[in-house]
């Protein structure tokens, strides 16, 4: 993995990413200019998922390598605050358990599912889905059930297996 920082600009606050060899972001911070820090890992209430959309050029000047303890570091700062919600929320899903949640974002990793009633994000395998569901339902907002299969720790999302589209249903 490669680990960049954005150049700062007025207003628009310090970006961090951590992203592929190609260039695809994986994770992303953001730290506005009063400090508040908004991550790829959670939906924000302004800003929904951030993450970059198109790969970045890793070749422009604008962008700084910075070694990866460095992101590690304000990752674990954002993941420390939001710990004991990530708690309640493996214990309110274990693994077996069914879900129904809605698409909520597409990422590299896979599809974002929004399990509304337990305040979690899952993430089902978007290959999966989109080989069994029509493509008009590959969309944010259409539901889904799937089954808890383990935990992603770094990013505090609830692993789904067995995904499965709910007949075109939106939330």
């Amino acid at each position: 993995m490669i680990y960049l920082r954005a150049c700062e600009e007025p207003e628009l606050g310090t970006y961090y990413f951590e992203v592929d060899s190609d260039g695809i972001a994986l994770r992303q911070i953001v730290i506005e200019e009063d400090g508040t820090r908004i991550s790829s890992h959670r939906k924000h209430e302004h800003y929904h998922f951030m993450l970059a959309e198109r790969p970045i050029d890793l070749s422009d000047a604008y962008y700084e390598r910075i070694p990866q303890a460095r992101f590690e570091g304000l990752w674990s700062e954002i993941l420390l605050a939001t710990l004991e919600e990530w708690r309640q929320v493996k214990q309110a899903l274990p693994v077996g358990m069914k879900i129904t949640g809605s698409i909520e974002a597409f990422f590299p990793q896979g599809t974002l599912v929004d399990m509304f009633e337990d305040r979690a994000v899952g993430l089902a395998d978007t290959a999966s889905l989109r080989k069994i569901s029509p493509p008009e339902w590959m969309y944010p907002g259409h539901k889904l059930e799937a089954i808890v299969k383990g935990y992603d720790e770094v990013n505090q999302w609830v692993l789904l297996n067995q995904a499965r589209m709910l007949d075109g249903e939106r939330r």
